[in-house]
């Protein structure tokens, strides 16, 4: 079998700068994130133009579609911490099987949370306590968007094949393909373009379903038609290959889970604020903002997975640290500039989405609140992808949940309704929240436990 050649990236491992391999594998999921960015920022504007009711009601909707994707980081995750393990120890036969057995998880585990996904909606939606017109446009936007979540689970397990191998490069091209399909889809659905009826946000929902689908079908593309055919065909079900990816990316899967829900308990925590429906219309304009710096602590933290699985399946401890450290400062550093740019460019890019004016100054206070603990952030997002990447995905979880629940949660509610802060004190809440993620992470890592866990 020729398309695993596992000794040519652990010979580069160990002889090539660390910090350099960590960039060349940061930079193309940076990329992907640049671009998914720009398809954020499009997708605002184009609902902005809808009114609040709007452009809520698909903050809402998107955060309850991350909320099934971050389920499907299980798959993902799980899949990546073996992959890299199997090609650094240049297990080929193991590697071949966790790749295949991953796809065939994630048709099951796709279809599975589409169906609940469905039964669930009008449940969900009413829970948020929305006003009536933003319930409804939340149910037209999610009701064709689900459509596309089987197509997400397959281009996770995909991905982490893909990523654990150390290319980020394939998983790039397919987030571009599915990035233009969905601000295509958006221009041409919402508004009615060439010759297509306009269906305002349920336009949206169809584009986002098309460009999950798009995505996966690009990347197994990749995967078929290049070095790695063997790897892109499903496998009937081994329960010891299914249980041995998801005891590693449940727990991963947990922490997107608890973060997901905490953002709905936040966003429930801000339509009772003073601001209402101004307050919620703010978020999703503060979080597409602010991913300009997400962006590059996601990348890192790719990288960081990738390379310290890669390292301990090599048996090299000492590289596999360097690496989760290196990933970090280098995250830190981007994500400092990038943070002075939308604090001193904030009301910019509010305007780019909303001319609410109350709208404008609570995404500004936001942006500028927030930049404040983002370089401790970028410490927080990559070393918990480093833990993950050595398979040790249970404390990065351990660490969101008392990041969310125990900590931005209750503070929102104290500073919001007790401190009468009102929407600003929910932004305090995540500030500070954020501050102390990064320092929970960094003890995790300095404790140094994830250098034995067995994948």
């Amino acid at each position: 079998m020729k398309t695993v050649r596992s000794s040519e990236p652990i010979h580069q491992l160990t002889e090539k700068s660390p910090a350099r391999t960590v960039w060349a594998l940061a930079l193309p999921t940076m990329i992907a994130s640049l671009v998914q960015t720009a398809n954020s920022f499009l997708d605002r504007i184009f609902v902005g133009q809808l009114g609040s009711e709007a452009l809520a009601a698909v903050g809402v909707g998107s955060q309850l579609v991350f909320l099934c994707m971050a389920l499907s980081m299980a798959i993902s995750t799980g899949t990546t911490a073996i992959v890299a393990r199997m090609y650094g120890a240049n297990d080929q036969a193991s590697l071949r099987e966790s790749a295949r057995q991953s796809l065939g998880l994630a048709v099951a585990l796709g279809l599975l949370f589409t169906l609940l996904g469905y039964l669930l909606l009008p449940f969900l939606l009413r829970w948020y306590g929305l006003e009536a017109g933003a319930e409804r446009e939340a149910y037209r936007f999610l009701s064709p968007a689900l459509m596309g979540l089987t197509g997400t689970f397959l281009m996770m397990g995909l991905s982490g094949t893909f990523r654990g191998m150390g290319d980020t490069r394939s998983p790039m091209f397919a987030s571009i393909v599915a990035t233009v399909v969905h601000i295509v889809g958006d221009w041409v659905l919402i508004f009615g373009r060439l010759g297509f009826p306009a269906l305002g946000v349920q336009g949206a929902g169809i584009a986002l379903a098309l460009s999950m689908w798009a995505g996966t079908l690009m990347l197994w593309g990749q995967q078929w038609f290049g070095r790695h055919r063997d790897l892109a065909i499903p496998a009937l079900p081994l329960w010891g290959w299914w249980w041995r990816i998801l005891r590693i990316g449940l727990p991963a899967s947990a922490r997107s889970f608890i973060y997901t829900t905490s953002s709905v308990m936040f966003t429930r925590i801000l339509a009772g604020t003073a601001a209402g429906t101004a307050a919620v219309a703010a978020l999703p304009i503060g979080l597409t903002a602010e991913s300009v710096a997400f962006m590059p602590g996601f990348a890192f933290a790719i990288a960081a997975s990738a390379l310290v699985g890669q390292a301990l399946g090599a048996r090299n401890e000492r590289l596999a640290e360097r690496f989760g450290w290196g990933s970090a400062w280098q995250a830190c550093g981007v994500m400092t500039v990038m943070a002075v740019v939308f604090y001193l460019f904030a009301e910019h890019f509010a305007r780019m989405f909303s001319q609410d004016p109350q709208v404008i100054a609570l995404a500004v206070a936001y942006l500028r609140i927030n930049a404040i603990t983002e370089p401790l952030l970028a410490f927080g997002m990559v070393l918990a992808g480093a833990l993950q990447g050595a398979g040790d995905s249970l404390k990065a979880m351990m660490a969101t949940f008392l990041t969310q629940w125990v900590v931005r949660v209750p503070l929102a509610y104290l500073l919001v309704y007790t401190a009468g802060w009102d929407a600003v004190g929910a932004w305090w809440a995540m500030a500070l929240s954020s501050g102390f993620s990064g320092l929970l992470m960094i003890a995790l890592f300095k404790q140094g436990g994830w250098k034995k866990v067995k994948v």
